[in-house]
């Protein structure tokens, strides 16, 4: 089929000449040509098109009329494709009149199929939506055959009626956010990474006054999740936040760093030409872009940093690029992530000229102490650490450099924290910077716990110095003041843990320095196990149990032992647990075998056999399950203990019954069927969702406390604070089933805020009632079960009614067309008001489309002004965009109205 391109030249207009196009990858089939790759490159170049009629490079491939109009604009295609293929013949083995041909054919390959795509798509009748066509359709029978394919030609359609970026952004968003099959998402996922890239788009949806570089670290904030919305304000914006925060919109992703990655090799300034400006802009952005996980982008985003680098100096070329090298790294403070940059840009083809100043400056880094001193004082978490030094090491093993440097760098970088440690800097420095003793010991027996250091190193001197801080007569006294003071409880009992770690690991130089022994009851006559104490004095250290003042002695002469009590509390590490018997339903200290004074246990207790977990069941080889708390439709909260912390806690498990059930004999989930299997998986990976969005809300003190989270028995765990006290819903049973309106705010005006700060954040909490609101004895308030897993049966027919609660769920909530937000979250919290205020739960959004009527507050005897009363039922409305659209506003709507007579 020939193109329809014009057969008389026509001049192109100043707006529709072709874009700078300065790399093109090659394409080898139909399917590359309209990947995400090659629809970047068609925005680049037909930009001065597409922009001014919105259109994204998706349309104009998949939508007959619209490639139709643009074919016929000009010779713009035409120079499009000389311009491409002047750019790809620049590759080895390759000839610009080759790739012309081979790209005019993928032109008359792309119109012939959307020729064929829009009479088939003429079938479906009118009214019905394409999209919802193609989906419904059997395997194999949709429009075209191609179900891939005719959801872009689907989505393009739809798309090419609306006139505005952010129109079409919305929509993608309602689509991609409450759409439930992944071949649309996909499909969606493209589209967006289209809008994202153009800059007509980002200049309507960011604003058309920010420099170059500004708006480049925005995108950077949008792509990782650090968007503030208060200063952005369209929800659309929250929204692509927390889908690109929850790893969601991998192609999307893939499109906005690879603009990133042009724009910063491209020779516009970031700034307005000040050095200092430009320097401040790619700091931020490499600060966005290179962490401790690697440099995101890989080995082309490093050579974009590079390049931009360049621009700074005043000489250019080769040399320039040399410089920038050490510059970019030097200006690196993080050790790891300067390895990072310097084996991400060994892979970059501009690099292979510079080879030895990598391999010096990669040599530089791992020898410099000032890096490992910052690493390992700056760093609190050991466990991190640990993991991001090894992916540095792994990553020189896998860099771009010669074989023999690799090998040599890696080594010493393996070595390079045992070197530092052992000439005994690390000591002098903490002892400058903490002065707290048992702070210091902990920090340098989780160092010399890890793999960090070496048998053969450093750890003798390790132990040498952790025995020098316990033999002190201030640490003994220090153990005995903090007696009453929970944390420093927690720290001593992580202390205990650690030093019993120490003490089994063998060392093998000899002789080597006594180290602590900690010792427990149960063991203070075990004999010496490893083979370096064999012979020398033990020395016993022992440390203070919870709330129980430990046996402070005085100063001993040299070789006398030190003793302090060991605490009590279960431990798998420890023989203590044997010593101290524990309810496993309560955990509270019962004499063994007598059935707990607490909870009745044995002989009483909650969990139903083959629904729960049995008490006392270990998970992760860290946490016990102990009595069930509560049972809802998705999932079990127990009482729980942390073997490691000694504290109790609460585990949540997702446990949805209608769709498993409990292995006989086992602690495993089994699906009652294939069908249900589907369904369970696809819960299981919105709790897990639940879990990563509450840790990340931890700042947010009105939300429950995430600790961990984790997969075993087949399903998902989610470890959080336990809370004492009650929920509203037991509070206003206590208060006589109702309360006056400024005890009721007083309650949730924290709360209000809270979900404000969530609103903010694009999320959305979809279950507010008296029962997820829970006030602690402490007088906080906190926000209870986001209920992440509750999505997944939503549009699955009659598991829809479970996760909805009759009275506090707004209308567009028992729609999967509905259009949910922040102002659904005001409803459900008006209803929560209303029922403090009145003790009556407002009636059902289902009776309210045939009779909508809902009692007003004051003549259920609720004595509130007018104006508030009005407030109130406006945010019962049953249309969304009647009610309050915010947290804030409905906040200060209240308040203003509570002074109104």
């Amino acid at each position: 089929m020939s193109s329809p391109l014009p057969n008389r030249p026509v001049a192109p207009s100043p707006s529709t000449s072709v874009g700078v196009v300065d790399e093109a990858e090659l394409c080898a089939s139909l399917a590359d040509y309209h990947a995400w790759q090659a629809r970047v490159v068609i925005g680049v170049a037909l930009r001065s098109y597409l922009d001014p009629l919105v259109l994204t490079p998706t349309e104009v491939i998949h939508h007959a009329k619209a490639l139709k109009a643009l074919m016929d604009s000009g010779q713009l295609v035409e120079s499009a494709a000389a311009k491409i293929a002047t750019v790809q013949a620049r590759l080895p083995g390759q000839e610009q009149r080759a790739r012309r041909l081979a790209i005019q054919t993928a032109i008359d390959e792309t119109w012939g199929k959307a020729r064929i795509a829009q009479v088939a798509f003429a079938s479906i009748p009118k009214g019905r939506s394409a999209i919802d066509s193609v989906l419904a359709a059997p395997p194999g029978k949709s429009p075209t055959g191609d179900v891939a394919y005719d959801l872009r030609v689907a989505l393009s359609v739809e798309l090419n009626e609306l006139r505005t970026w952010s129109v079409k952004l919305d929509r993608l968003l309602d689509l991609y956010q409450w759409d439930k099959d992944t071949r649309l998402s996909d499909a969606v996922d493209g589209v967006i990474g289209d809008v994202l890239t153009s800059v007509g788009a980002g200049m309507e949806l960011f604003g058309n006054t920010l420099l170059p570089g500004s708006f480049l670290v925005m995108l950077c904030e949008l792509l990782f999740g650090r968007v503030s919305m208060d200063a952005m304000g369209p929800n659309r914006l929250g929204v692509l936040n927390a889908l690109f925060r929850q790893g969601k919109l991998p192609q999307a992703r893939m499109a906005l760093l690879d603009r990133i990655r042009r724009q910063l090799k491209a020779p516009q300034p970031l700034g307005r030409g000040s050095v200092d400006q430009e320097g401040e802009i790619l700091k931020t952005l490499t600060g966005h872009l290179l962490t401790r996980g690697g440099l995101i982008g890989g080995p082309a985003m490093a050579d974009g940093l590079t390049v931009r680098y360049s621009r700074r100096l005043e000489q250019g070329g080769a040399s320039a690029y040399r410089k920038s090298i050490v510059g970019v790294s030097e200006g690196q403070s993080d050790l790891i992530c300067r390895i990072h940059y310097l084996t991400a840009v060994s892979a970059a083809p501009a690099a292979e000229r510079h080879m030895d100043e990598i391999v010096a400056s990669l040599e530089a880094a791992v020898g410099n102490e000032v890096l490992i001193e910052n690493m390992l004082v700056q760093t609190p978490d050991t466990a991190l650490l640990e993991q991001g030094f090894s992916a540095a090491v792994a990553s020189i093993r896998a860099s771009g450099l010669p074989e023999d440097a690799r090998a040599r760098i890696a080594a010493r970088a393996e070595r390079s924290v045992d070197d530092y440690v052992k000439s005994g800097r690390l000591a002098a420095r903490l002892r400058q910077m903490e002065p707290v003793l048992r702070r210091r010991t902990i920090r340098l027996a989780e160092i010399a716990c890890s793999n960090l250091i070496r048998d053969d190193g450093a750890l003798p001197l390790m132990r040498q110095h952790i025995l020098e801080i316990v033999r002190q007569p201030q640490f003994q006294a220090d153990l005995a003041a903090q007696q009453n003071n929970e944390m420093a409880q927690a720290e001593v009992r992580r202390l205990f843990e650690l030093l019993e770690r120490l003490r089994q690991i063998p060392t093998s130089s000899a002789p080597a320095p006594q180290i602590p022994m900690v010792q427990t009851a149960a063991t203070v006559a075990a004999p010496l196990l490893t083979p370096v104490m064999r012979g020398l004095a033990a020395e016993t250290v022992m440390v203070a149990p919870p709330r129980s003042p430990p046996v402070v002695q005085p100063p001993q002469p040299p070789g006398m032992a030190m003793t302090v009590a060991a605490p009590r509390g279960p431990s798998t590490a420890s023989s203590a647990v044997a010593s101290l018997d524990i309810c496993p339903s309560c955990f509270a200290a019962r004499p063994a075998p007598d059935a707990c004074r607490d909870c009745g246990y044995p002989a009483k207790s909650d969990n139903r056999p083959g629904v729960h977990l049995m008490p006392g069941t270990t998970l992760m080889s860290r946490y016990k399950a102990g009595r069930v708390l509560g049972q809802g439709g998705f999932g079990a909260t127990y009482l729980g203990w942390d073997d490691r912390l000694h504290v109790k806690v609460a585990i949540k498990e997702y446990y949805p019954s209608s769709l498993i059930s409990r292995a006989q004999g086992s602690s495993n989930v089994i699906p009652f069927s294939d069908e249900h299997a589907q369904s369970f998986s696809s819960g299981l990976t919105k709790f897990l969702d639940e879990a990563r969005m509450l840790a990340r809300l931890r700042d947010v003190k009105e939300i429950v406390g995430v600790q961990d989270f984790f997969e075993e028995n087949a399903t998902a765990y989610l470890v959080m604070e336990l809370l004492e006290g009650r929920t509203m819903k037991k509070y206003l049973a206590d208060s006589g089933g109702r309360l006056d309106v400024r005890r009721t705010l007083s309650v949730l005006g924290p709360i209000m805020k809270a979900l404000q700060t969530i609103h903010d954040q694009g999320l959305i909490h979809r279950d507010i009632s008296p029962d997820n609101i829970f006030l602690t004895n402490a007088g906080e308030r906190k926000l209870l079960d986001f209920g992440a897993a509750r999505q997944a049966t939503s549009g699955q027919g009659a598991g829809l009614t479970v996760i909805l609660k009759p009275g506090f769920a707004p209308p567009e909530q028992y729609s999967n067309e509905g259009k949910q937000g922040p102002w659904s979250d005001v409803y459900a919290m008006c209803a929560t008001i209303y029922q403090a205020l009145t003790g009556k739960t407002p009636p059902d959004a289902t009776a309210r489309f045939m009779n909508d009527k809902v009692p007003k507050p004051n003549e259920l005897g609720a004595g509130l002004s007018p104006a508030f009363e009005k407030v109130l039922l406006s945010g019962l409305s049953m249309r969304w965009q009647e009610r309050p659209q915010s947290m804030r506003d409905l906040l200060r709507l209240m308040t203003n109205a509570l002074g109104t007579v």
